[in-house]
């Protein structure tokens, strides 16, 4: 695995996290989730001195897709889970209540449906779906870094409000709980925060933490 810096954005009228992941050896960056405030986005990059090379959506809701339309290009993929690809190709439920919704956007090129490494723009990530907040809601892991969308925040998880599931999510939660070793959580909203700490302090994965056996 690559070095990676790694920037947080806060965009758009919800204060969505949008990242860019640049990989320190090449330059190039990877940017998840831009939501809003190409500029922003912009500036960032240019701060990095890094190349958006590829972007990635943890999942369709419109404040972390806003942006894809602007910052795309015809040398830049964009990925996200085959559930909600079609988000980008249409209007949903959003989308008479937000002023600028520039969607359709071209189809996407990368559809993950499956867990698994993928490489992609000379990036080599691991896609875990994690349905739940959205049908084709995922986490992407770069290294030791573990970028959760709107399905873990710190101390808290996605709503289920807006086309979600909750047996999905508690899948997905168990799922991460189950995840090996330790990880840097960057959500798509609120601070950073670890895998470790959520595990032991965040209420709705207490019923997934490991219980210790008899002697320990």
């Amino acid at each position: 695995m690559g070095a990676y810096q790694i920037q947080r954005i806060v965009v758009g009228v919800l204060n969505t996290n949008c990242y860019v992941v640049k990989d320190t050896a090449s330059g190039n960056a990877c940017v998840i989730d831009p939501g809003d405030n190409l500029t922003l986005i912009q500036d960032a990059l240019h701060r990095m001195d890094a190349r958006c090379r590829l972007i990635l959506l943890t999942h369709g809701h419109f404040d972390h897709i806003l942006a894809v339309g602007d910052l795309r290009s015809d040398r830049i993929p964009v990925g996200i889970h085959r559930a909600d690809a079609h988000l980008l190709t249409e209007r949903d439920f959003f989308s008479p209540v937000i002023e600028y919704d520039p969607r359709p956007f071209a189809p996407a090129e990368l559809l993950f449906d499956r867990e698994g490494k993928y490489t992609a723009a000379g990036f080599d990530f691991y896609v875990l779906p994690s349905p739940g907040h959205t049908k084709g809601s995922v986490c992407y892991l770069f290294g030791d870094n573990l970028f959760t969308g709107d399905t873990l925040f710190r101390g808290g998880i996605g709503t289920l409000d807006f086309g979600g599931d909750e047996n999905d999510m508690r899948a997905s939660l168990r799922m991460l709980c189950n995840l090996p070793g330790d990880y840097a959580v960057y959500p798509g909203h609120d601070e950073k925060t670890t895998l470790s700490d959520e595990i032991a302090t965040n209420p709705f994965l207490q019923e997934f933490r490991r219980r210790p056996n008899r002697g320990e």
